[in-house]
């Protein structure tokens, strides 16, 4: 019995020794905040964008088509295209019925703008949905559109929102915080307006800068509150991490889109700009399309024609240090 309990003793103690079991079945990079519990599997042959990395990475493509199965949970309208084939527009709005003010979108031009997307076969997707897209986790139709709105303009509430809630469209709003805090110089919706949006499912949330300000060139105290505060604003105020930073005014720069990268935002929309392919380059100046004032539904044929479909979005070894949208 002796020897039975000096046996038992020297395997209790083995075992305590042993490193704990991995967490998964594979080692995974620093963990990005997502709105949805369960992050999809990589597929093979692809790589995230690191937020420690040094210099901007570009992401390399699947070895493989991106299957139906690896599609979001949401069933889409559309069928999914092969990845080559499928080209994504963001849209980027303002105001509305702000008079002739550029940024001013009239409402009925807005609705005639959803309309013609519907009946021309043009996928409304979220923002997390092109970025998985993008990072190969999904497949998407051969034609997709993102509606984005920066600012928080009070229009967007009163205005817009009925717009998009009667045709059940998915938008992201990009928020410069400061503005939301302190509204008393600036037309912009408060919290609960916007937690009323967010609450319908069709909002995602994104990054607008806290004093809507332009990013390049900027340093210190400024940086940190435009990437840093910003987002812990919205994360206070909304239970929800942006899932990107839009630059405000649409200026940035080599250096900018570093510090936007290492402040741990997953990607970062510019102001101007074409169609996006999965070849598209790095994840912190993707382009968007900017709707303005008097511009009819039937101008979203420059943007998804042929002729302008086959285009790649962009030249990815653009160095953005020499020009900014």
């Amino acid at each position: 019995m002796h020897k039975l309990a000096l046996l038992a003793l020297s395997v209790a103690v083995g075992c305590a020794a042993l490193p704990p079991a991995p967490a998964g079945p594979t080692a995974r990079g620093p963990a990005r905040a997502r709105p949805s519990a369960q992050e999809p599997p990589l597929l093979p042959g692809t790589r995230t964008v690191s937020t420690e990395a040094p210099e901007l990475t570009r992401r390399e493509p699947p070895a493989e088509p991106v299957r139906p199965a690896a599609a979001a949970a949401r069933q889409f309208t559309l069928p999914l295209a092969p990845r080559a084939e499928t080209r994504a527009v963001v849209l980027l709005y303002h105001s509305f019925n702000r008079g002739n003010v550029p940024l001013s979108v009239r409402t009925r031009d807005f609705d005639a703008q959803l309309t013609w997307l519907e009946q021309h076969e043009v996928e409304i997707v979220t923002t997390t949905e092109l970025l998985d897209f993008l990072d190969g986790r999904i497949a998407l139709p051969a034609r997709v559109a993102l509606i984005t709105i920066d600012d928080g303009f009070s229009s967007v509430y009163t205005q817009a929102w009925p717009v998009l809630a009667r045709h059940k469209a998915r938008f992201t709003l990009g928020l410069p915080t400061g503005m939301l805090e302190s509204p008393k110089n600036a037309p912009v919706m408060n919290w609960a307006q916007v937690r009323e949006l967010l609450d319908s499912g069709l909002c995602e949330i994104a990054s607008h800068g806290h004093m809507h300000r332009r990013l390049a060139g900027m340093s210190g105290r400024l940086l940190k509150e435009e990437l840093e505060l910003s987002r812990q604003l919205i994360e206070e105020r909304l239970g929800v991490t942006p899932v990107a930073y839009f630059y405000p005014l649409g200026a940035y720069d080599r250096s900018s889109a570093k510090a936007v990268q290492q402040a741990g935002y997953r990607a970062a929309f510019r102001a101007t700009g074409a169609p996006i392919a999965a070849s598209a380059g790095p994840m912190f100046w993707l382009p968007r399309v900017s709707i303005f004032h008097g511009e009819s539904a039937g101008m979203l044929w420059n943007y998804y024609g042929a002729r302008f479909l086959a285009q790649v979005s962009y030249d990815a070894r653009r160095d953005p240090a020499r020009g900014r949208d």
